[in-house]
């Protein structure tokens, strides 16, 4: 039996005789692996941003949004519905004030308009909310230049960071800029631009708050009298989570004259956003994975053909091996070391370039993250690759009969 240090001598060697078809073969395997490590970055990276997103909005925070999230794709039937149905009006907020365990109850009103500052002009959206409740509730808010809204404000406004300093390009949105909102241009000055949230693509970035009731003369008949867009609130301490909403769901379906089956509302909670958003990142990953993953298979294939063709070419010196000694077992070991090592060498290279990629993405704004275990999944993957790729390869090479091999031209 020949020592493992000879055999991985002998197999390094053959490589670099044949560096052109070896680094070839490699290639296919970078690809593959650099693909891999580029799009589950990017995937685990997004994943990573919605999550910090959703630890901002708080594990006892609950919002109550209008109409069913599970059903309402079943809506537009067109049958007559109550004038409550898939709306939420003040008196909602009132009644959840009165459950037990609830806190900071905010209700906000969202709507778009366009937006006039200088000589220019965007579509923005609008966030209505009641100054006070609102940012006690919300301590992720912080401001960067001036205050935010007070209860006493009207047509004030407290702008995001992105839409303050990138929309308008060299023209900077700062406190006391007069801004033109609405079909009728009502003026509202600006009081305070928001720090940047940090997360990738955050919407808060490119809103505008104003005054609840500034939002609804901005929204005008698009909505009915005293509705809300949503109604926000907080579970508080030393009260379960469930067990309030549960609360609050039985105090809602009472007041809108439904059953549970035809709820009119729904919640979203920080647990069921991250169950929603990890089902879609899951699949996500898995399609993004599936796509690289062909590549690896190519490459897998060209591992193989190298190898058969490494048999052919190396007969004669395969039956010389064994007229001086070694056995079955360690042709079949130096050629698996050899299959092995391109898988290695192309998954140590693909990582890196993988690594470089997904840099770059994340210099040009798109969340990526790399982590220890997708590094070393990479690599032990390839080397997988190569190992399987060359098995067959390595068992023929082995049982070729020493007498034959010797006589192979």
């Amino acid at each position: 039996m020949a020592d493992h240090k000879e055999l991985f001598s002998y197999s390094l060697g053959n490589m670099m005789r044949r560096k052109m078809r070896s680094w070839l073969t490699v290639l296919g395997i970078v690809i593959g692996i650099a693909a891999i490590v580029t799009l589950i970055s990017v995937a685990q990276g997004l994943t990573n941003s919605i999550n910090d997103q959703l630890k901002v909005f708080g594990t006892n925070a609950v919002v109550v949004v209008p109409g069913d999230i599970t059903q309402q794709l079943s809506f537009g039937s067109g049958a007559a519905r109550p004038p409550s149905t898939g709306r939420l009006f003040k008196n909602d907020v009132e009644r959840i004030r009165r459950v037990p365990g609830t806190e900071y109850v905010s209700p906000a009103l969202n709507t778009r308009a366009s937006l006039n500052f200088k000589s220019k002009q965007s579509s923005v959206s609008i966030s209505g909310v009641e100054p006070s409740i609102f940012q006690t509730a919300n301590k992720a808010l912080e401001i960067e230049q001036g205050r935010f809204l007070a209860d006493t404000d009207k047509h004030t406004a407290v702008i995001g960071n992105t839409l303050a300093y990138n929309t308008f390009g060299t023209d900077k949105i700062q406190v006391g800029s007069v801004l033109f909102i609405g079909s009728k241009a009502t003026k509202f000055r600006v009081v305070g631009v928001l720090k940047k949230s940090g997360s990738s693509g955050g919407a808060g970035d490119s809103a505008i708050f104003v005054p609840i009731e500034d939002a609804r003369e901005l929204a005008g008949s698009s909505i009915s009298k005293n509705e809300v867009s949503g109604i926000r609130f907080l579970v508080k301490e030393g009260f379960g989570v469930k067990e309030v909403v549960d609360n609050v769901n039985y105090e809602l379906l009472s007041a809108h004259h439904v059953r549970e089956e035809d709820k009119d509302f729904s919640f979203l909670t920080s647990e069921f956003l991250q169950q929603q958003v990890g089902a879609i990142t899951a699949m996500l990953t898995l399609f993004l994975g599936g796509v690289a993953g062909i590549s690896l298979v190519v490459g897998g294939v060209g591992i193989a053909n190298t190898m058969f063709m490494s048999v052919l070419e190396r007969t004669r010196e395969i039956g010389i091996l064994k007229a001086i000694g070694a056995d079955s077992a360690a042709i079949q070991e130096a050629f698996l070391i050899e299959s092995g090592m391109i898988g290695l060498f192309g998954g140590i290279t693909g990582v890196c370039i993988g690594f470089i990629f997904s840099l770059i993405a994340g210099a040009l704004g798109v969340p990526t993250s790399v982590g220890a275990d997708l590094v070393l999944f990479a690599i032990l993957f390839s080397f997988s690759i190569g190992i399987i790729s060359g098995y067959v390869p390595a068992v023929r090479a082995s049982k070729l009969p020493a007498i034959e091999a010797l006589r192979y031209e």
